[in-house]
């Protein structure tokens, strides 16, 4: 799933300054993709699904646990952590976000995402996206690499 945020008035900023403006455009949504992680990538906080006190539960980083009639604990080393699946690379004229981790589309992407993820905190592409956006940090992040790229010629 692809998102696009389109920098409007970069032609004219361009021709008044005679200046390509390609590589801090390139640069400039990468750092836009790592403010979209930074509201996406964290956890919600864990639910009694994430609880040892039903007898079986599903544990962060490791998989499904559960507990053993005759005492002590079973479980299956299962989980591919999402946490550590994020990943950022160029592509093109910009950058593209994502997570190898094959079950991320369920509680990650808007058009995907499974009934109870949502109330429970898990933040889609869609409002990862909105939230860079309304907190200014789209348009800080452009103005910044712009302005470098002028205080360097």
């Amino acid at each position: 799933m692809t998102y696009s945020i389109r920098i409007e008035g970069i032609d004219r900023v361009q021709k008044l300054l005679g200046q390509d403006f390609g590589s801090v455009i390139r640069t400039a949504t990468f750092g836009i993709a790592a403010e979209i992680e930074n509201a996406v990538a964290p956890y919600p906080p864990a639910t009694s699904a994430n609880s040892p006190s039903t007898g079986r539960w599903y544990e962060r980083s490791y998989g499904p646990r559960w507990t053993r009639k005759r005492g002590g604990g079973g479980g299956r080393r299962t989980s591919q952590m999402m946490n550590r699946q994020w990943y950022k690379e160029y592509r093109g004229n910009g950058a593209v976000l994502g997570n190898r981790a094959t079950y991320s589309g369920y509680l990650h992407s808007a058009k995907r995402q499974v009934r109870w993820a949502g109330p429970r905190g898990w933040v889609t592409d869609r409002q990862g996206i909105e939230r860079a956006i309304r907190s200014g940090a789209v348009t800080r992040i452009m103005l910044q690499a712009i302005m470098a790229k002028l205080r360097r010629r």
